[in-house]
C-alpha cells in the first residue's frame, strides 16, 4: 500500500492534467479506497477462517465465551484500520513533499472546497472516512457471522461495499420525495463527502453531526446484531 501511494504520487508529478495532486493528496492519494478493501478482507477472513479451519473450536474449549472472541476480533481490527490509515498519511505526506511540493502548498484552498485548506481537508477526508469505513466494517462482520468459508465473506463484502456506493447516490429522490426516508443507513455513507462538500446537505437532507452521530449508532447497531448471530451460531 504504501508503495500504491507512493505510485499515485508519482504519476501526479508525470501527469498532472490527468492525476491533479491537490485532490489525490486529499484523498492521501487514494489510500482511503484501498485501506476500505484491505480491511473488508481482513475483516471478512479474521472469523470466517475461524470456522473453515475449524479453530474456533479450540478457542471455545479454551472457555473463551463468544463474547470475547468476537469482541477481540474487532479490537484487534480497529488496531490494524488505525495503523493503514496512519502509515498511508505519512507516506502520502512524504510524496507531497518529495514529488508534488511545488504543485500546492498545504495553506491553498481549493476551487471546490474554499471553505477548507487542503491540509484540512486531507484531515477531514482521513477522519470521515474513518467514520464510514466501520460503518461498513460492522456490516462486513455481520455477514462474517453467516458464512463459513472466508472466499464467500470477502465476495460478499466487497460487493456489499459497491452496492451500498450505487444504492447511497440513487436514493436521494427517494429522499426528496419522502423526508423520513433520510434516516435509511445508505444515507450515511455519504458523510465522507458531505464533510468536504457542504452543499451535498441538500441532497442528503442532515447536518454534518446527524450523519457523524447516526454512523456511530448504525455501526453500534450492526455489531450488536452480528454478536446475536454469533453467539446463536453452530461450531
Amino acid at each position: 500500500m504504501a508503495g500504491l501511494v507512493f505510485g499515485s504520487a508519482l504519476l501526479s508529478r508525470i501527469y498532472p492534467k490527468t492525476f491533479p495532486a491537490q485532490l489525490f493528496f486529499t484523498s492521501s492519494f487514494g489510500a482511503t479506497t484501498w485501506v476500505v478493501f484491505v480491511m473488508i478482507a481482513a475483516c471478512a477472513t479474521s472469523l470466517s477462517m475461524e470456522f473453515q479451519y475449524g479453530t474456533i473450536k479450540e478457542l471455545i474449549y479454551q472457555q473463551y465465551s463468544r463474547e470475547t472472541i468476537l469482541i477481540s476480533k474487532w479490537l484487534i481490527m480497529l488496531a490494524y484500520s488505525i495503523y493503514l490509515y496512519a502509515m498511508t498519511g505519512v507516506v502520502a505526506l512524504l510524496g507531497k513533499i518529495v514529488l508534488v511540493n511545488d504543485k500546492f502548498s498545504l495553506g491553498d484552498t481549493g476551487t471546490y472546497t474554499y471553505h477548507l485548506t487542503f491540509l484540512e481537508q486531507w484531515l477531514a477526508t482521513i477522519g470521515s472516512s474513518f467514520i464510514t469505513l466501520w460503518f461498513i466494517l460492522s456490516i462486513v462482520f455481520l455477514f462474517a457471522t453467516l458464512f463459513r468459508t472466508s472466499t464467500t465473506a470477502v465476495t460478499v463484502g466487497t460487493v456489499m461495499f459497491f452496492t451500498f456506493n450505487i444504492i447511497s447516490t440513487l436514493m436521494f429522490k427517494l429522499i426528496d420525495k419522502y423526508h423520513w426516508f433520510k434516516w435509511n443507513p445508505f444515507n450515511f455513507l455519504n458523510y465522507s463527502n458531505q464533510i468536504v462538500d457542504p452543499t451535498r446537505h441538500t441532497l442528503t437532507l442532515l447536518s454534518d453531526n446527524q450523519l457523524f452521530f447516526g454512523s456511530l449508532v448504525y455501526t453500534l447497531f450492526f455489531l450488536c446484531i452480528g454478536l446475536l448471530f454469533f453467539r446463536r451460531r453452530n461450531v
